[in-house]
């Protein structure tokens, strides 16, 4: 299934980045825009500080000078900012009123008044508490007005106004600048953004590619790393490892699927071929017992093969509860061994046992019998007549050593790395001579390690063989 463009990851990576980068674009356009707001607001109030203390001084030490003359003189040296100044006189009775306003004529009659409270305040301010305000009033100008009071000298406030527009230009160009150069830095950002997560995440799409491409009959394929170190190449790594995993065990499968088809069809071909030999003419009695003793033969050798397929099949749906159950492996390998006697007995066997050590264990006592026996059955099988057989189960340092030897005719060492695979026979020559269907050990070693048992093998050509199972987990006393 293709992913459609706004449906896919790189997609989806790239409207979070844009979406994150455009909200820090924008908190930091607020942060500039507020200090530039204020850093041109306090260059303002300064101004209008410098115009207060003015005015003040000429109508302080200019004797017989009005302040409507003073004034006048402001406005002329301070023409570039064009001031708006007036007196304010307030009552000193309690009452909170206005006595009189003082202006030229550029102030209209009833224009740019401030509420009272904030005359009194300002005559009881001093430099630290001085007042300043930024008001609207359209019958001076458009735009805002920022507004500074300050006391003189009796129950006056000198108020001084100057325009805010060429303050409010100042921010809406800078407005302006900030707005495009945001929307030109998340066009770059999201095609920059775009092209390094689309490069970042063409490793994946690879997997996505090579994952398609494989199938069962042909797990060969693997995704080149190119060497990288991150997340990436550690998913790329992953993927690889796995696809491993897949084409052993589905070579195992098919392995396993012929080595089952060749196993089954050996003794069908036998029994198959021995009936049609005996049904082309007329037998002797003899013959037929002959045969039928043959066709039994390879029935029983196909019986135990499908029983062990079955044994291992049910095996791995397991519960693992199952193996938590407390169990005496000493009186498991008792029992185990007195079963076998007959066969011992029948090849004249002699078989020995060492020191026989009380030990409990957690498991499961079928599963554990199961592993005993076919160990001792493969080691009378493989012992010619007359030959040894020597078991001992020995506690040392907490642990539990289970060995059984026999003097059979060994393993070739070349054949000792592959005798737990299943259907491995080490001498196929002799496979239906002795009976083994190479599970038995397979089996061995499946309930070894779900027991935690380490198992270990030494053999000789033409010597014997010793198998050794190491409990290594503290045993219950």
């Amino acid at each position: 299934m293709k992913t459609k463009g706004f449906r896919s990851l790189a997609f989806k990576l790239t409207v979070w980045y844009i979406a994150i980068l455009a909200v820090i674009v924008v908190l930091a356009g607020v942060f500039l825009y507020q200090r530039f707001k204020e850093s041109l607001i306090d260059e303002l109030d300064g101004i209008l500080l410098e115009i207060a203390d003015e005015t003040n001084e000429i109508w302080r030490e200019t004797r017989g000078v009005s302040w409507e003359e003073a004034f006048r003189s402001s406005e002329s040296k301070f023409s570039t900012h064009r001031p708006y100044l007036q007196l304010v006189e307030i009552a000193e009775d309690g009452e909170h009123r206005v006595e009189s306003v003082t202006h030229t004529d550029r102030i209209s009659e009833g224009a740019f008044r401030l509420h009272t409270h904030l005359y009194y305040r300002a005559d009881r301010s001093d430099i630290d508490t001085f007042v300043f305000e930024t008001v609207e009033e359209e019958r001076l100008t458009g735009y805002p007005i920022r507004v500074f009071l300050l006391p003189v000298r009796g129950p006056n406030v000198l108020q001084v106004g100057i325009s805010m527009e060429g303050t409010m230009q100042d921010l809406n160009r800078l407005l302006i600048i900030m707005v495009l150069a945001g929307v030109m830095l998340l066009v770059f950002a999201s095609a920059g953004g775009s092209f390094i997560i689309n490069r970042a995440l063409h490793p994946v799409k690879s997997v996505v590619k090579t994952a398609r491409e494989i199938t069962a009959e042909d797990l060969s394929l693997r995704i080149e790393a190119q060497d990288r170190k991150d997340e990436i190449g550690a998913l790329v790594e992953t993927f690889n490892a796995m696809i491993a995993r897949l084409e052993k065990s589905v070579n195992k499968i098919k392995q396993f699927s012929g080595d089952v088809s060749h196993e089954l069809r050996t003794p069908l071909t036998i029994i198959r071929g021995e009936i049609e030999v005996l049904l082309r003419k007329d037998r002797e009695k003899m013959e037929y017992v002959s045969t039928l003793d043959s066709v039994l033969e390879e029935s029983h050798r196909m019986e135990k093969i499908i029983d062990d397929l079955l044994f291992l099949s049910r095996v791995e749906a397991l519960d693992r509860s199952k193996f938590n159950q407390i169990v005496r492996l000493d009186e498991i390998l008792t029992r185990s061994v007195a079963g076998l006697k007959p066969a011992v007995q029948k090849k004249k066997l002699r078989l020995e046992m060492g020191s026989l050590s009380e030990a409990k264990i957690r498991g499961d006592q079928s599963l554990l019998e199961r592993m005993v026996v076919n160990l001792l059955d493969n080691a009378i099988r493989y012992t010619p007549k007359g030959g040894r057989i020597y078991v001992s189960l020995e506690r040392t340092d907490g642990s539990l050593r289970l060995e059984i030897r026999d003097t059979g005719i060994g393993i070739p060492q070349e054949s000792l790395p592959y005798i737990f695979d299943r259907f491995f026979v080490a001498d196929k020559s002799r496979s239906k001579e002795t009976g083994g269907s190479g599970l038995g050990l397979s089996i061995v070693k499946w309930i070894a390690e779900h027991h935690r048992a380490h198992i270990d093998v030494q053999s000789r050509q033409g010597e014997g063989t010793t198998f050794h199972l190491n409990f290594p987990f503290p045993l219950i006393d």
